[in-house]
């Protein structure tokens, strides 16, 4: 997030608190609800950054875990039986339905 579009959404939100909800002026609680909006959203976007240190013989393993609920996880999970059921057996062969 660049640091002059967070400082200015930081500002706003804390003013629109103390101006808005606490003093009652609707124009600045209403900015303050569109700065915090503003950094959800940004926020929202970044990617989750890891940096550690590697030691003689570890290794890292990246995975994409897939969708975790909703209509793409339970199509995935429809899929993932489906697919369970029509693998090939220990002989290579794909079992008859």
């Amino acid at each position: 997030m660049g640091t002059l579009i967070d400082r200015f959404t930081r500002a706003a939100v804390r003013k629109g608190i103390r101006q808005g909800l606490l003093a009652g002026d609707g124009k600045w609680l209403a900015a303050g609800a569109v700065a915090w909006l503003v950094r959800f959203l940004m926020k929202k976007n970044e990617p989750a950054v890891v940096l550690e240190q590697l030691k003689v013989g570890e290794t890292i393993v990246v995975a994409n875990i897939g969708p975790q609920h909703g209509r793409a996880a339970r199509r995935a999970r429809r899929r993932g039986i489906a697919a369970a059921e029509a693998a090939p057996d220990a002989s290579g062969r794909v079992p008859a339905e």
